[in-house]
């Protein structure tokens, strides 16, 4: 079933069919749920439905059915999931807590926000009869309802794109809402429409304080092209939100060019705010060379906040459940030393990997140095770190399948936030992704590949002077569909 060329082995696929953005995140009763825009009757872009798959540990997924169909009032766009602990809602019946999803109904030229109901883990949901419950003030875009309880506050509060900025809506019952404020103009990115926001507290690195994070993702206008993820830190006061840093500053979730419409779960550990990202850019998402599905998300990630020499960044690392499908053999290589014409390659071909880098020392001279993946006649896909830019790239333009779309065959680069962040690297190949992690989690790079099938190897390599590692461990990893691949 899950054995298609380029079908991502760990990473969350549909069946087939088109998938995007991930909606409706919500721990509930053991179960990580994973809703998402879902096209049942292609693998192109469609009517929206809102696709559904459940998780005990992130990593191992099973599907279920559609569970919401586009009606009268309209296609069923993005939206979000929370658990009505306290039924402020009314709408609960039996024991089982409600479950209420917030989804925005589009028509052409006109989208308002709609709400549903579970009271069977999400089984089942039931449109509420008075929809919409957040009308169109006269805005195209008016989309993607992100809902959250402030304890603070005694409310729920709502985070809606509306056109490039963000609107903030706040309710007691989750069903009549109140505008509050907006959050955008002027501030970070705007080379296109903002959609996705997520908002959320997370406590800063080193310190006992917190701070707030706003999400929203923007297509166009991402820096390496398309659609990207961006952040803005700073004070939410119940009203409004407040940055700490200035118009200028655009800070980037992921360096690299697919990860997209990031948002996170709703009724996680008080201390663990987890998120994922559609893994995909809209430049080329209608036409990637996969079939009978289209799209992945990401590896589920952790979040965390760190001031740096450059400002606030949001750190990111795999979740600790990726563990489960590491192979309990661990290939590691000692003494290993690369210089000019001098590279170290790697004795086995694995397709499926984790492959963790240290260095222990590099040469002043040193200009760069990096991984070569899957090296063959006709494929290579370099990732290197530029000591001299200070930057990470991935160089995707000799990778495999590429002329589907001028857009794919890209050089991508993330510039680092602190100097030098070529330490703890974490490289984790999939059939057709690679996601790097460096610096901490400080900087990361999401990046879809589609290699030729033919022989490679795989070689670690600088140029200009010598890098002895301290660490190099790869990992073999399993298939969460076929366990023995």
């Amino acid at each position: 079933m899950y054995n298609h060329p380029y079908r991502p082995q760990f990473h969350f696929s549909p069946k087939e069919k088109w998938m995007n953005d991930p909606n409706g995140l919500v721990y509930y009763n053991g179960e990580y749920h994973l809703f998402y825009q879902y096209h049942p009757e292609s693998t192109v872009w469609g009517p929206m439905h809102w696709g559904h798959a459940v998780s005990p540990d992130l990593i191992h997924w099973e599907e279920l059915p559609v569970a919401l169909y586009p009606d009268e009032l309209g296609m069923i766009f993005s939206g979000c999931a929370v658990v009505d602990r306290d039924n402020t809602s009314g709408l609960k019946e039996g024991e089982e807590d409600v479950l209420v999803a917030f989804y925005t109904q589009h028509e052409e030229n006109n989208e308002k926000q709609s709400l549903a109901y579970s009271h069977d883990r999400g089984r089942t949901w039931i449109k509420y009869d008075q929809n919409p419950v957040i009308a169109n003030p006269g805005l195209k875009d008016f989309r993607d309802p992100k809902v959250f309880w402030s304890q603070e506050n005694a409310k729920w509060i709502m985070c809606l794109a509306a056109g490039d900025e963000i609107q903030f809506y706040e309710s007691s019952n989750l069903i009549n809402w109140e505008y509050m404020s907006s959050f955008g103009q002027g501030f970070g990115a705007h080379g296109g429409v903002w959609e996705c926001p997520d908002l959320f507290q997370l406590k800063v690195d080193g310190t006992g304080t917190k701070k707030w994070v706003l999400i929203v993702s923007i297509n166009p206008g991402g820096p390496n092209g398309g659609s990207a993820t961006q952040y803005f830190v700073g004070e939410f006061d119940g009203k409004a939100f407040h940055p700490d840093e200035g118009p200028a500053d655009i800070r980037w979730a992921d360096g690299g060019k697919d990860f997209y419409a990031a948002v996170s779960w709703s009724n996680t550990e008080v201390e663990r705010k987890i998120w994922i990202g559609w893994m995909s850019n809209w430049q080329y998402a209608n036409e990637v060379p996969t079939d009978p599905w289209r799209s992945a998300m990401s590896l589920p990630r952790e979040l965390g906040l760190k001031m740096t020499e450059s400002g606030w960044c949001l750190t990111q690392k795999v979740v600790k459940e990726f563990d489960i499908i590491k192979e309990e053999k661990l290939n590691t290589y000692e003494n290993v030393v690369v210089k000019d014409e001098q590279p170290f390659v790697f004795p086995s071909k694995d397709e499926l990997f984790e492959l963790k880098l240290k260095p222990k020392s590099i040469d002043p001279d040193t200009k760069e140095w990096g991984i070569v993946l899957r090296k063959g006649e006709k494929t290579e896909t370099c990732v290197t770190y530029s000591r001299v830019n200070r930057q990470w790239s991935v160089d995707r333009r000799r990778s495999g399948t590429i002329d589907f779309s001028e857009h794919f065959p890209s050089l991508d680069a993330a510039v680092a936030t602190r100097q030098h962040t070529d330490h703890h690297v974490q490289l984790i190949l999939d059939a057709c992704s690679l996601e790097l992690f460096a610096a901490d989690g400080e900087l990361m790079m999401t990046e879809l590949l589609f290699p030729f099938d033919e022989d490679f190897t795989m070689q670690l390599y600088s140029v200009g002077g010598e890098v002895a590692f301290e660490e190099v461990k790869l990992t073999r990893l399993k298939s969460i569909w076929n366990p023995k691949a």
